[in-house]
């Protein structure tokens, strides 16, 4: 799903006619910032990003700008001789046992999609229907149409909620007559 395809599937809901494409810039450009908010909202709080990749320690340092993606919190380190002990600083990692060469670095990330081509990392059973109905929440509130925006809220609320939480199986005691 990409940026794009959000857009437009929140434009239907709200009401605008056409596709993205056609629509006034102003609503193409507060669409935009509604589903990068809804995104930025949904991998921060619901599904964080996690990513493993090999990078090459110069001088026990690892700088957050030589990874592929934005770094929430470095996760997990590991070379050859196994998981290295680290501190994170403001720009960088350091690690503590001097080690130097390539490692294994796991973390959480984030990504802020800009053009309407750019790909929504997100697991599978996140849809463009989900992404959209918040996308749309967020677009009544800042139109100041309170009621639409509760209920489009709601609505990705529990979706959320159904989607991020993991299927337990219970085992139920058999009933007997007393």
């Amino acid at each position: 799903m990409t940026l794009g395809q959000v857009i437009e599937r929140t434009g239907m809901i709200i009401g605008v006619e056409g596709d993205s494409s056609q629509y006034p810039t102003q609503i193409a450009n507060k669409l935009r910032d509604c589903v990068q908010t809804v995104y930025t909202e949904l991998i921060t709080e619901h599904v964080p990003l996690r990513t493993k990749e090999k990078a090459t320690l110069s001088g026990n340092r690892l700088y957050f700008e030589d990874l592929s993606y934005g770094v929430r919190e470095i996760l997990k380190i590991s070379s050859d001789a196994g998981r290295l002990k680290f501190n994170v600083f403001s720009e960088y990692v350091e690690v503590e046992d001097g080690y130097s060469g390539e490692v294994e670095v796991e973390y959480l990330y984030y990504v802020c999609p800009e053009t309407n081509a750019d790909r929504l990392i997100l697991p599978p059973q996140f849809t463009e229907y989900i992404m959209a109905v918040g996308a749309a929440a967020e677009y009544f509130y800042r139109s100041s149409l309170i009621d639409e925006a509760l209920f489009f809220r709601n609505r990705f609320e529990s979706g959320v909620n159904n989607l991020s939480r993991s299927g337990r199986v219970y085992s139920l005691p058999r009933r007997r007559l007393l």
